[in-house]
């Protein structure tokens, strides 16, 4: 039994195991060639993959912030219904 190759399909793109998300952030050490820029973009990159061992990846912190910013769920009814009738 062979398996679908569409089954990797969505895996995210990594560049030696660092998430290609992450790697526009040395774009900042190009425009401030120092070695503390270079620190801090390495501390960052490996912050974020010490998260992704957890299964804390980018993507789910981004979906996790979306979801504190849009808040409770809106209902479908207005109040005097749900404060009446239910």
């Amino acid at each position: 039994m062979t398996l679908s190759p569409w089954r990797d399909a969505s895996r995210p793109l990594t560049i030696l195991g660092i998430p290609a998300l992450l790697l526009p952030i040395y774009f900042a050490w190009f425009r401030w060639p120092t070695l503390l820029t270079l620190a801090i973009c390495t501390a960052l990159i490996l912050f974020f993959k010490g998260l992704s061992l957890f299964g804390v990846t980018l993507t789910v912190l981004t979906q996790r912030g979306l979801h504190l910013m849009r808040g409770n769920p809106v209902l479908g009814r207005p109040w005097w219904i749900r404060k009446f009738v239910e």
